[in-house]
């Protein structure tokens, strides 16, 4: 299993036609133990999705360091398994097919292969839709496919863009619960970005407030409640009143952004 260690993370950018550089984020300092589940948030543009691809080795820091069980990422890590917003699997492939994918180079066997994937389907509620493709299913359904498929290699370390920022409030509901029964199962480390403070709150254990660009910690907030989580925990009043005090320093930022 994969702890997450962030120390004096910088990201700059050039920019087009101009002299210099735009400071996206850092410097940033950020620890995760093993099987935790940390939730980022900010205003936009404030180098959430940069940090997360610097995580997973598919970008470089311009300064500093970022260690995944101890060892210093160095390009992409087959440790990490990644959820984006935009529903990404591929059209051409079936939902089972999808989930297998990434599973040639470990299972040589196709029908364990296919195994794996239908059980994994069956857990996030999709085994009577395994023969279908991604355009005869919901954006629900293809988030839960995109969940499915990252699990399959059974990752150490679960990133998470904005994984239901493009669904509607109901089916967003029931994908954040059937994410955190998942958690609860498997208990991988887990970085969320979410723009939903109520999101961020209900799913991790503890929530990162970023500053506006440069992206920096501005505060960490404990989620001490208990498991497994409920759609009643939202209005219950010790969990509205921590939304209200992050939601209000997240605003501060978003207005200093703006």
């Amino acid at each position: 299993m994969s702890s997450v260690e962030l120390a004096g993370v910088t990201r700059r950018f050039p920019v087009r036609r101009q002299a210099g550089s735009l400071h996206a984020l850092g410097p940033f300092d950020l620890s995760i133990d093993v099987g935790g589940f940390v939730a980022l948030v900010g205003p936009s543009g404030c180098g959430k999705s940069s940090l997360l691809r610097l995580v997973a080795g598919l970008d470089i820091p311009d300064a500093g360091t970022i260690r995944l069980g101890g060892e210093p990422v160095s390009g992409p890590a087959s440790s990490c398994g990644m959820v984006f917003q935009a529903f990404s699997l591929f059209p051409w492939l079936t939902l089972r097919g999808n989930v297998a994918f990434g599973l040639s180079r470990r299972i040589r066997s196709k029908t364990d292969r296919l195994a794996r994937a239908d059980g994994l389907l069956a857990a996030v509620g999709l085994g009577e839709f395994a023969e279908h493709y991604p355009n005869s299913l919901s954006g629900g359904m293809k988030q839960r496919g995109a969940l499915a498929r990252a699990l399959a290699t059974e990752p150490e370390l679960l990133l998470l863009d904005e994984p239901f920022g493009a669904l509607d409030q109901q089916t967003r509901g029931l994908m954040q619960e059937m994410l955190e029964t998942l958690w609860r199962e498997k208990r991988r480390t887990v970085l969320l970005v979410t723009h939903d403070v109520e999101e961020a709150l209900f799913l991790a254990d503890r929530v990162v407030l970023m500053s506006a660009r440069p992206g920096r910690v501005l505060g960490e907030y404990a989620c001490p409640f208990e498991r497994p989580r409920l759609p009643e925990l939202k209005s219950d009043p010790a969990f509205t009143s921590l939304k209200g005090q992050v939601s209000a320093e997240l605003r501060r930022e978003v207005l200093a952004s703006a």
